[in-house]
C-alpha cells in the first residue's frame, strides 16, 4: 500500500512540475501546495508545505508561505513534494531489453535519425518518472549532445543532461570497442 502511495505521489509532482515547466512566463508566480515537503535539508517533513516558482526557479518553500495575489495555485491535496530526482549513471539514448543479442543487432540497423527520435522519446519518459537531472555516461554519434542542447533551448521535453560524448572504460572492458 506505502509503495503504491509513493509512485501516485511521485506522478502528481511529475505532473504539477511538467505543467509549470509548460506554462511558466518569466512574471507567473505559481504555488505549490501539498500536505507534506521533504527537502532533503533534514530527517523531517515540512507540515502544510507552499513551494513558490516564479518563472522557472523556486523562490520560496515553507509551511503555511503566503499565496501572492494573482498567483496560478496547484494544490495537490495529502501529496509530498519531493526534490527532483538525479541519475548518475545513464544511457538515454538507448533502452535495453533481456535480450541483449536482439538489442545489438536492432541497435546496428537503426538510422542515427531514428535513434535520435527514441532518445527523445526515453528523456521525456526519464522526467516524467521524477528525474530532473541525468548524467549520460556515454553515447554514440553525439546523439546524447544534441539531445542536451534540444531540450536546454525548449525544442524537446527532458531532463537537465550533464553527457560524457564517449564512453570511458578500461582496455578489454565494456567500453573498449577495439576488442583487446
Amino acid at each position: 500500500m506505502s509503495k503504491q502511495i509513493l509512485i501516485l505521489a511521485c506522478a502528481l509532482i511529475v505532473i504539477a512540475v511538467v505543467t509549470i515547466v509548460s506554462a511558466q512566463q518569466a512574471g507567473t508566480i505559481t504555488a505549490i501546495k501539498a500536505a507534506r515537503l521533504f527537502d532533503g535539508t533534514s530527517d523531517s517533513s515540512i507540515p502544510d508545505a507552499v513551494v513558490l516558482v516564479q518563472g522557472s526557479r523556486i523562490t520560496a518553500k515553507g509551511s503555511r508561505l503566503p499565496v501572492p495575489a494573482g498567483a496560478q495555485v496547484i494544490d495537490l491535496g495529502d501529496a509530498t513534494i519531493l526534490p527532483g530526482f538525479i541519475d548518475a549513471h545513464t544511457h538515454v539514448t538507448d533502452e535495453s531489453s533481456d535480450d541483449w543479442n536482439s538489442d545489438l543487432v536492432a541497435g546496428l540497423r537503426r538510422t542515427i535519425p531514428e535513434g535520435t527520435l527514441r532518445a527523445a522519446e526515453f528523456a521525456r519518459r526519464t522526467l516524467n518518472a521524477g528525474f530532473t537531472t541525468v548524467r549520460d555516461v556515454g553515447s554514440g554519434d553525439y546523439i546524447d549532445v544534441g539531445l542536451r542542447n534540444a531540450i536546454a533551448s525548449g525544442m524537446a521535453v527532458g531532463p537537465r543532461m550533464l553527457v560524457a560524448v564517449h564512453a570511458l572504460g578500461s582496455r578489454g572492458g565494456p567500453c573498449d570497442s577495439n576488442g583487446y
